[in-house]
């Protein structure tokens, strides 16, 4: 057995490991950025209203200031120092005289505290709707989902190269897929300050893409060095005791 102060030590240690940044909002301002080439827009977008349990509800719609693209968003998201989770649909139009190259990014805000692992899971599903003929494409060798938590990539979905053609009128399916399963569970080196999705695609003029897109995420507390030094030395200290 621990002697008494060995075992007040370690409940220090452990106690400061465990102690939690200050209260956060459950549904705070979420980041909206939109980059078409030489031209980017990043807007926050408030919650239109919070429920009882802290999720927000996210409904708008964001312009170009030139008017060559508008986006349309419903999304349902809440986080706090440990979990974090968005989900809902976004829409962005083509509204220019050609295809155009879109980056879009839809950020929101953790109160994480430091270290923190993460798990997540996530999903996305793409459609193209053309007026006439029109396309989806990848960029490059970009993949056309990218999820990520502080500076860490977590998982990228629909790898390049994605090539979505339409010759008239109509709906086609861009591709769907998931991680993680239904509650976060594929580990990643950080839960961060933030979780994101980032889209990244081109797009055929006068054309929209529709995404549904989900990204969720649980940070996992990472022991402090002092913390590991006192369990190392209380395990040492019984061995000794054993013999």
């Amino acid at each position: 057995m621990l002697s008494f102060s060995n075992s007040t030590r370690l409940a220090a240690a452990v106690a400061v490991c465990a102690l939690a940044a200050p209260a956060f909002a459950d549904a705070p301002p979420m980041t909206l950025t939109v980059n078409s080439g030489a031209f980017g827009k990043q807007v926050n977008l408030n919650p239109n209203s919070v429920s009882a349990s802290g999720m927000g509800t996210y409904t708008g719609s964001v312009a170009a200031s030139d008017g060559l693209w508008n986006v349309n968003y419903n999304f349902s998201a809440a986080s706090a120092t440990d979990t974090a989770m968005q989900s809902g649909s976004m829409s962005i139009q083509n509204l220019s005289g050609g295809e155009m190259t879109f980056s879009i990014t839809l950020s929101l805000p953790t109160a994480a505290f430091e270290p923190l692992s993460g798990l997540f899971n996530g999903s996305i599903s793409a459609v193209l709707f053309t007026s006439g003929a029109g396309y989806f494409r990848s960029v490059d060798t970009a993949p056309c989902w990218l999820a990520t938590s502080g500076a860490s990539v977590v998982n990228s979905l629909l790898a390049a190269p994605v090539n979505v053609n339409r010759n008239s009128t109509g709906t086609t399916l861009i591709g769907s897929a998931a991680f993680g399963g239904s509650t976060p569970s594929l580990p990643a080196p950080t839960f961060g300050t933030n979780i994101a999705v980032t889209l990244s695609f081109v797009l055929s003029a006068g054309d929209t893409a529709s995404f549904s897109t989900q990204l969720g995420g649980a940070g996992v507390a990472i022991p402090a060095p002092g913390v590991l030094a006192v369990l190392g030395g209380a395990g040492l200290l019984n061995r000794r005791r054993r013999r």
